[in-house]
């Protein structure tokens, strides 16, 4: 069964469930996602600003088909992925009782940073800014210094953190693993890895897009790129993940794994409304804790 926290969020620890859940779900989210859309987005509440007030949502390109996670957005400059990170992030925090003292997530420059920082006052944010810079350097830019940290290689000691989060950055990493890794290396034990990525639940294995060969870029499938806060020409997508990725989380060493399916109407956090398959997602953000 699927534990339902007092911050309105399913929580899963078997992927069988998970799979049921969805499955449940799933003529409900086409149907309010078809009514989204035809009415240009609909009304709700706002976790990251507390309002509630009319969630947008622009009309795809002829042809094209409108990501409902990155839209729904509220006047705030929040959309509905991110909403939806706040609800299992503010469902880690009621179940832990308090506020972890240190805190890293490796972002700076979205509309969800300062969401986050109000509710993890010892949070550390970053960008990645090149493959030339040391983490932890911190790099004048147009928005002021902003420090830079590779999930590959985290400045951060070990074992010096109670949290480490990461929201849509893992399928733009080449090791998935070594970043999954890194993350327990500077974690505390008993601390706990929040991340979400694009879960597709028709992929049962992990497809890579591309790879570095001794530090030559291959691409394995046509390119493909994702919008990032601090390049124009976006991400490059290295692999979208699967069901197999739960197992992955748990081979980095973490022996608690669970995921919360965020999915929730009223605070506009839907599915991507990919008519695709192969590309369709669900609002999940995974929650793995260090033994």
């Amino acid at each position: 069964m699927a534990d339902v926290s007092a911050a309105g969020v399913h929580r899963f620890e078997t992927a069988n469930r998970l799979r049921e859940a969805m499955d449940l779900l799933a003529p409900t989210a086409v149907t309010v996602e078809q009514w989204s859309l035809a009415q240009g987005g609909f009304p709700g509440y706002c976790r990251g600003c507390g309002d509630w007030g009319q969630f947008s949502q622009s009309q795809p390109a002829a042809g094209d088909w409108a990501n409902l996670m990155e839209g729904m957005m509220c006047s705030c400059g929040l959309n509905g992925r991110m909403r939806g990170i706040l609800m299992a992030l503010d469902d880690l925090l009621l179940r832990l009782g308090r506020i972890p003292a240190t805190a890293a997530v490796f972002e700076r420059l979205t509309p969800l940073f300062p969401r986050l920082l109000e509710r993890l006052p010892g949070l550390t944010g970053s960008e990645y800014l090149g493959d030339s810079l040391a983490s932890g350097s911190v790099v004048q830019t147009a928005w002021g210094g902003i420090r830079h940290e590779s999930l590959l290689a985290p400045s951060f000691g070990d074992a010096s953190l109670d949290l480490v989060m990461h929201f849509d950055v893992l399928e733009h990493v080449p090791d998935v693993d070594q970043a999954l890794r890194e993350c327990w290396r500077i974690l505390r034990p008993g601390g706990w890895m929040l991340f979400s990525c694009p879960f597709y639940e028709e992929l049962e294995s992990t497809i890579v897009r591309a790879r570095l060969v001794d530090g030559v870029l291959e691409h394995v499938l046509e390119p493909c790129y994702h919008g990032n806060p601090v390049d124009g020409g976006g991400a490059l997508v290295f692999s979208q993940p699967g069901w197999d990725l739960w197992e992955r989380v748990q081979h980095a060493g973490f022996g608690r794994v669970g995921v919360s399916l965020c999915f929730d109407p009223v605070q506009g956090v839907l599915t991507d409304a990919c008519p695709y398959p192969d590309g369709h997602a669900w609002p999940v953000v995974f929650a793995a804790q260090k033994p």
